[in-house]
């Protein structure tokens, strides 16, 4: 999940308090004013002792963060995660995906990345990140059986097409509880799709 903080903002000729929120690759504006700034439109991130300004090329944002908070702002913002970084595949991770011809995983480059990073691709478990392109809530069914692919301290990223009332984040949620997992984490996948990290409860590590 993204950070959050309120502050006055200024948006063109709209000025007004504003709740921020800080996203994978944009920020959000809601409250009198409205707006949606990517990271990459952005010409200067400066914290200072009032804040954290943002500049870009249609406005400019003073949001109030104590100077540390506001240091860490900055530098989330200048050096966003990698996909990759979110799902935790960093180099020499052992890494399973699930029907990669799948078109949902070609998302933003999502192949590429992994082809550009040192890890061992696998066909099947045990891994230590799988990932997961769900098409349809039948495919929730297959859940019980990668439970062994990840234990004991391995994650399954569960990815599904945003929007849909069919297949939703409640809906990959109760079947990972009902497989015996727990979700911890959210992730934005793409501009299309979401993902929710599943892993197995601490307390059920050791059991086998």
């Amino acid at each position: 999940m993204g950070r959050e903080a309120t502050g006055a903002v200024r948006i063109g000729d709209a000025s007004g308090k504003a709740k921020v929120l800080l996203e994978s690759d944009e920020l959000l504006f809601r409250g009198e004013v409205k707006g949606r700034v990517p990271f990459r439109a952005l010409t200067a991130i400066e914290p200072g002792p009032d804040g954290l300004r943002l500049v870009w090329p249609d406005g400019e944002a003073l949001v109030g963060l104590a100077g540390t908070e506001a240091g860490r702002w900055a530098e989330r913002i200048s050096n966003p995660p990698s996909l990759l970084d979110k799902l935790g595949v960093q180099d020499g991770t052992r890494v399973a995906v699930l029907d990669p011809d799948n078109v949902v995983l070609g998302d933003e480059g999502f192949a590429a990345e992994l082809a550009g990073r040192a890890v061992e691709v696998v066909a099947g478990g045990p891994a230590d990140v799988v990932v997961w392109s769900l098409v349809e809530a039948a495919d929730l069914a297959r859940l019980p059986a990668l439970v062994e692919w990840i234990h004991p301290a391995g994650a399954l990223w569960a990815v599904w097409v945003k929007g849909r009332k069919e297949l939703n984040e409640n809906h990959v949620r109760e079947a990972a509880l009902d497989a015996g997992l727990v979700d911890v984490k959210v992730a934005r996948f793409s501009a299309t799709r979401s993902a929710l990290k599943l892993v197995v409860p601490k307390a059920k590590r050791g059991a086998r």
